[in-house]
């Protein structure tokens, strides 16, 4: 009955944090918050009998992040403390060698396309053996790259690319693991992200096929992808995403790659880089690097949006570059601090004048995360 009472009370908060989003979507709200206690309590009250906690829930957790910042322009500076992320994850193994994962973004605006809009993960895993694993629900989308493959919270002032794809998406895949876990490729079919940049319906039957491999061989690990990105019926967007990183036991660093072509004469001239080095004085401290490079000089476009030509828009070229730290006061690492500063820049060509223009500005941001985690809880 312990582990029931604590559900309640995580039940009864989650659906009072949710409560105040807008009224065209509390009754998608009410309908998830009721499934979410159906789930637990059912389980809940069958644990001792038939199934063990720690399976059903390995992963049972909240985590916020809050940050205040500050943006100096040429005009009046901006600044402010919003809150960044606010997210639920529940994970486990559903016997039969299925698991689940789920994690959801608890946001006030209403989806626009799906149910599962502010859904990241949703999926479902079945592992028939310890070398090959079918997935099916919202997931990301299999691309390269470590900034691409970071928990959103944990990121800081990221890429155009990072920030303007639209990269969760309900999808299937299957995946081959290599005897000794080191090496896995995957081969994905999800929805295509044009399909919420277009406001378009699900049923649009615009997709995305990639191809992905992740790496580990020893101090040095790679995350490498190629997709096909749908945006109009038959017509297809090119995105091959590279990552490269050295990890040791102080310090770490990785380089990613990111490139896209709307044509075969497209070749070259629409990439990225973006780099991050990290080095750790003790195990709670850390001060990182971080620099991008980002530019456009595309014929094609897919139009003036930012977002329909994923990492900037035609005839952009943007840098950012800064220095950060991260500090976790307690040994649980539950709470982590940090600061950082960046530089901004975006150079284009200005359609009315046809001068060159160059915007900058500089970025300062200190903020906290936090993590309660109810499965170690319920584990004590």
């Amino acid at each position: 009955m312990k582990e029931i009472n604590i559900l309640w009370f995580f039940f009864v908060f989650l659906h009072l944090s949710l409560f105040n989003e807008q009224k065209n979507n509390i009754l998608k709200t009410r309908i998830l918050t009721i499934a979410i206690a159906a789930l637990v309590l059912s389980i809940s009250a069958k644990t001792h009998a038939q199934v063990q906690w720690d399976k059903v829930f390995n992963k049972f957790k909240l985590e916020v992040r809050a940050d205040g910042e500050i943006t100096t322009t040429d005009s009046t500076p901006n600044l402010g403390i919003h809150g960044k992320y606010f997210n639920f994850m529940l994970g486990g193994d559903l016997g039969g060698n299925f698991s689940y994962y789920f994690k959801q973004r608890i946001v006030a605006n209403p989806g626009t396309v799906t149910f599962f809009d502010n859904t990241d993960f949703l999926y479902l895993d079945y592992m028939p053996t310890q070398n090959w694993r079918l997935r099916f629900g919202k997931d990301a989308m299999a691309l390269g790259g470590f900034e691409y493959d970071a928990s959103p919270i944990d990121v800081y002032f990221p890429t155009n690319l990072w920030r303007n794809i639209y990269c969760f998406q309900l999808a299937f895949s299957g995946a081959y693991i290599t005897d000794d876990g080191n090496h896995t490729f995957i081969a994905q079919v999800s929805n295509s992200p044009y399909i919420n940049y277009n406001n378009l319906n699900y049923d649009a039957g615009l997709v995305a096929y990639n191809l992905y491999w992740a790496g580990n061989m020893g101090h040095f690990h790679t995350l490498w992808s190629t997709s096909m990105v749908e945006y109009k019926w038959n017509r297809y967007l090119n995105m091959t995403m590279l990552g490269f990183k050295l990890i040791y036991d102080k310090w770490d660093i990785y380089l990613d790659f990111m490139h896209h072509a709307l044509a075969l004469d497209d070749w070259g001239k629409n990439f990225g880089f973006v780099s991050c080095a990290n080095y750790y004085f003790t195990d709670r401290f850390n001060i990182f690097i971080k620099g991008m490079y980002e530019q456009n000089k595309s014929s094609e476009t897919l139009g003036s949006s930012v977002s329909l030509d994923h990492q900037l828009a035609a005839g952009h070229k943007t840098a950012r570059y800064g220095l950060g730290f991260e500090w976790f006061p307690s040994e649980q690492k539950n709470v982590r601090l940090h600061i950082y500063g960046c530089r901004m820049t975006d150079s284009y060509t200005d359609a009315t004048t046809g001068k060159d223009v160059t915007d900058a500005a500089w970025n300062f941001n200190l903020g906290a995360t936090w993590t309660m985690d109810y499965h170690k809880l319920f584990k004590k």
